[in-house]
């Protein structure tokens, strides 16, 4: 099943579902943001929304990312904290029938990186980096070749209202 992966995590979640002190740690994506950003290797424009909510009672916090004409890619993100593993998870859901798994230790001062799972193939990483209160940068990186991972593209997001 395709989305086992995104219920996996949600149920996971909510057992116990009671605010994860972790999770607090990301409340700064809370709201709407609106983003701009490039492909460097094009130089093509890009331009997205998302929107971050808790849900399952502070256990688990919800992305809705939405490209802009004329690109076409939306995605759901479900992230969650795994007290056993002492890590954050992700499971990001899009439009074009993709399923991926991410993890991360958390923010790094003023970074945090998603990488994913063995089993993404090539391997990727999300790295937002907080820029201020009301905006943040985040980097989608992909490792084409084994050789390290190079910027796909990039956004920086303004937080709205």
């Amino acid at each position: 099943m395709r989305y086992f992966p995104l219920l996996f995590l949600l149920a996971a979640t909510s057992a116990g579902a009671v605010e994860s002190p972790p999770m607090r740690a990301l409340d700064y994506f809370q709201g709407s943001w609106r983003c701009e950003g490039v492909f460097p290797a094009s130089g093509r424009h890009i331009a997205s929304r998302m929107r971050y909510a808790g849900d399952l009672q502070g256990a688990a916090l919800v992305k809705h990312h939405e490209d802009m004409a004329p690109a076409s890619y939306r995605a759901l993100e479900a992230w969650g904290y795994d007290a056993k593993g002492g890590r954050y998870e992700a499971v990001a859901l899009d439009n074009f029938g993709g399923t991926r798994r991410f993890a991360s230790a958390g923010w790094q001062h003023d970074r945090l990186a998603w990488n994913s799972a063995t089993e993404v193939v090539p391997a990727q990483r999300f790295v937002y980096v907080r820029l201020d209160g009301q905006h943040y940068r985040v980097d989608w990186e992909i490792n084409r070749d084994g050789k390290g991972f190079a910027v796909g593209d990039t956004l920086t997001c303004t937080r709205e209202g």
